[in-house]
């Protein structure tokens, strides 16, 4: 994924006590407004909070599903740290649910990362991840070397918009980090994990407003939950 920022050094003296955190809030099926800015300098043991208002689906309601925040710390994988569900259920990484808290204003519908003593190695891009409506069912069986078709419908914007952007879809093996697997722009671009590039492609269906991701020769290797998200400008 392309990211409109990087980390910048700063000619204050206390240089060695900061920490950057870029919060490009992206990977969205809805519109944000973002309470904060994009970027927040914070000192090390020091609280971080951030919180995205939706616009166009209530929180509660539930075809929403399910918030997560994913993080990305410089040249490594990516990273979930936890998921609120619609019902207000949630599930946190067992690393992180020490750091993390997340929590949501029903009636401002609002959902909220907190972390609490805050340090170098969390300088990260952080990500809010909302779920998408599926066209087929939340699971998927098939044997080992058969195909896969996962179809996401996106709803609240044309596919075909430039303040759409991109569809990425991203997966998560059991007990590993997020994957990457591949993206499309809204022009009809394609983008590809090198890695993966030969197993999965991508296609759209601008009638329907669809995005859908084909996998083939399938192994248990491939066994995971895949995503399907949206980043926005």
């Amino acid at each position: 994924m392309e990211h409109t920022g990087a980390m910048s050094p700063t000619s204050s003296s206390t240089q060695t006590c900061l920490l950057l955190l870029l919060l490009l809030l992206t990977w969205v099926d809805c519109n944000i407004d973002h309470t904060q800015p994009s970027s927040v300098t914070i000192r090390p043991g020091e609280a971080l909070r951030v919180t995205c208002k939706v616009t166009g689906a209530s929180i509660t309601d539930s075809s929403y599903w399910a918030t997560a925040w994913i993080r990305q710390p410089a040249g490594q994988a990516l990273e979930w740290i936890n998921t609120i569900f619609y019902n207000e259920n949630k599930q946190e990484r067992n690393s992180l649910k020490n750091k993390f808290s997340v929590s949501r204003d029903t009636s401002s519908n609002t959902i909220t990362l907190q972390g609490q003593n805050m340090q170098h190695e969390d300088s990260a891009v952080y990500y809010w991840v909302e779920s998408l409506e599926h066209t087929q069912p939340s699971s998927v069986a098939i044997r080992p070397r058969e195909n896969l078709q996962i179809t996401c419908k996106v709803s609240g914007m044309l596919i075909t918009s430039s303040s759409y952007y991109r569809t990425a879809w991203i997966r998560q093996q059991a007990g590993q980090a997020l994957e990457w697997i591949n993206a499309i722009d809204y022009d009809g671009e394609e983008h590809h994990s090198d890695k993966l590039k030969n197993k999965f492609s991508i296609s759209r269906d601008t009638s329907s407003n669809t995005v859908t991701l084909q996998g083939q020769n399938l192994q248990a290797e491939d066994t995971a939950v895949y995503y399907c998200a949206r980043d926005t400008l």
